[in-house]
């Protein structure tokens, strides 16, 4: 029996959005690591999605971000679990594009949702609490949904359109 030729590379080809994405989520990583290597407490920095954090671009005519953010800190008791939640949705999705797989972000969430080791923790309780972050990921790496290899999906829908005229 012949023997199969081994690949050179177990990893999919990845497409110019697929490299910077994971870019991205490596620098978000190297910030946390950075910071620990200091010996300061590791953060991550989430662009602010309020009214008070948007501007009017005259020019443009388009509404349009401004640069304020809400750090989550890892030693920060009210904000240890956001914190791990950022962390573990932006691995799960670098997980997803090494393996060139996509998912619904519910599909995400179930990926994600587990008991953290020696305590009786969930890492989200509901769907929920995961969208947010999910939203926070994308927009802390500038990526759309569709670059984290997610997809929104109408949970509980049929799949059939609505033909009431509503």
């Amino acid at each position: 029996m012949a023997k199969k030729a081994k690949s050179t590379s177990d990893k999919p080809n990845r497409s110019t959005k697929d490299r910077k994405t994971l870019s991205s989520i490596r620098d978000l990583a190297d910030t946390v690591i950075q910071s620990a290597e200091r010996g300061r407490a590791p953060y991550v920095d989430i662009p602010s999605r309020s009214l008070s954090n948007v501007r009017f671009n005259q020019s443009k005519r388009i509404i349009e971000m401004g640069g304020g953010t809400n750090r989550r800190e890892l030693f920060n008791l009210a904000q240890a679990r956001s914190y791990m939640q950022t962390l573990l949705v932006a691995s799960g999705c670098k997980q997803l594009i090494d393996q060139g797989k996509t998912t619904s972000i519910r599909g995400l969430f179930y990926l994600l949702k587990h008991t953290i080791e020696g305590t009786s923790e969930e890492t989200f309780d509901t769907q929920d609490e995961c969208d947010p972050v999910i939203e926070d990921i994308e927009v802390s790496l500038d990526s759309m949904r569709e670059e984290l290899h997610l997809y929104a999906k109408n949970a509980g829908g049929d799949g059939w359109p609505d033909h009431t005229g509503r």
